[in-house]
Parts: structure tokens; C-alpha cells; sequence
């Protein structure tokens, strides 16, 4: 009786152990999304030729950002406590990744009342004045906006393109839902396991199953 009860306890034991095993391939194998971190509304946007004119960000139905044209420039208009971040006193900030949006920024920040952001083509010299972006290569910009009394921060990728006359494209865009914490540019929510971590949690997951069946039953 004693050496069934053992060796059921031990089967018990073992199962629970691949159980484990199991999870923590499956927490290996998959992304775990990063709370708080969400994809903005409305993206792609691209300001010619459909011409949309407003970017309502979290799809509260109050517009953030007007986008609009005019002859060979394009222009991102700060609306409703939409706001885009500049280089200190200057028009438009190109960021890199790992850059922290957020209420205090070294060299950066934004502009007190609604501004329009201007990016220009000039195609006499081929060039474009926009902060630092190139034609054709995507590049970060951060923003914020306002919903009810709060304030959130985030970034979007935008690559100037000139369709038709001139224009730009928002690719892609992301926020962090919880009110006045930063993000930091690139953040998708979208979080990986070290790989290292990964390999010791199975690992472990795998010896412990191992010793369990090498074990002898207590009689």
C-alpha cells in the first residue's frame, strides 16, 4: 500500500512538474504585452492625396492634430491639447529610439499654445526642413494629448514622401494609456523573455522531471 501510494504521489509530483515546464515554454515561445503601452487610432495617415484633416489619436471622437497642406509644404496642426515635441524654442524635434516622451525632457519640449508644425520641400535644392527628417527614410517625432483632465505621451514614425505635390506619411504610432507617464520612443508594448532566461527556466523545468524519475520509490 505504502510503495502505491508513493509512486502515485511521485506520478502526481512529475505531472505537475511537465505542467511547469509547459508554461514556461509557453511564456518563452510567445510576447508578453507590456501594460499601458497601445496602438494609436487612425494609423497609417497619409497627407496627400486623401487628404485626411484630423488625427483623432485615442478615438475619443475629439481631434488631437489637424493635418493639412498648403502649395508645397505639409503641415501637422496642434489641436485640442495635442502636442508635438521641439527641439527647445524650434519648430520640430526628430527623435531617437529609447527617447523619453514625458513632462520633463532635457533640450526638448512643447510648445505652450496650439502650433503649427510646418515641414518643407523645396525642390529647387531637393531638400527637406523638418527637424532633422529625410525624404523617404522614417524617422520618430513624440507627442501628447488630452482626454477629459488627463494628459497622455507617445510617439509616432513618420517618413516625408512627396506624392503628388508633397506630403508625409504617420506609419505607425503608440501611447501610453495611463495618465502622465512617459513612454519611450519605439516602445510597441510588446515585451521578450532573455533568451538566457528562457533557456535556464527550461532547463531547470527539465532537470527537476528528470531527477523525479531517476528518484526510487520510498517503500
Amino acid at each position: 500500500m505504502s510503495s502505491a501510494k508513493s509512486l502515485a504521489q511521485r506520478s502526481v509530483q512529475e505531472k505537475l512538474l511537465l505542467a511547469g515546464g509547459a508554461a514556461t515554454f509557453a511564456l518563452c515561445s510567445s510576447n508578453v504585452v507590456e501594460a499601458g503601452i497601445v496602438s494609436a487610432q487612425g494609423t497609417p495617415i497619409l497627407s496627400k492625396p486623401t487628404r485626411v484633416t484630423t488625427w483623432d489619436v485615442d478615438g475619443d471622437s475629439t481631434p488631437d492634430f489637424g493635418v493639412d497642406l498648403g502649395g508645397g509644404d505639409a503641415y501637422l496642426t496642434e489641436q485640442n491639447g495635442g502636442r508635438i515635441v521641439r527641439t527647445t524654442g524650434a519648430n520640430f524635434a526628430k527623435l531617437s529610439a529609447g527617447f523619453l516622451v514625458g513632462s520633463a525632457m532635457i533640450g526638448h519640449d512643447f510648445s505652450a499654445a496650439p502650433f503649427r508644425f510646418e515641414i518643407t520641400y523645396d525642390r529647387s535644392i531637393g531638400s527637406i526642413s523638418a527637424g532633422g527628417f529625410t525624404e523617404g527614410v522614417a524617422g520618430f517625432f513624440g507627442f501628447k494629448f488630452t482626454s477629459g483632465a488627463n494628459t497622455y505621451y507617445g510617439w509616432a514614425e513618420m517618413i516625408v514622401v512627396p506624392t503628388g505635390d508633397f506630403g508625409y506619411e504617420i506609419t505607425r504610432a503608440y501611447y501610453n494609456n495611463t495618465p502622465g507617464t512617459t513612454i519611450a520612443v519605439g516602445d510597441t508594448g510588446a515585451t521578450v523573455p532573455e533568451p538566457s532566461t528562457c533557456a535556464l527556466a527550461l532547463l531547470a523545468a527539465g532537470g527537476a522531471a528528470a531527477y523525479r524519475r531517476r528518484k526510487p520509490a520510498a517503500v
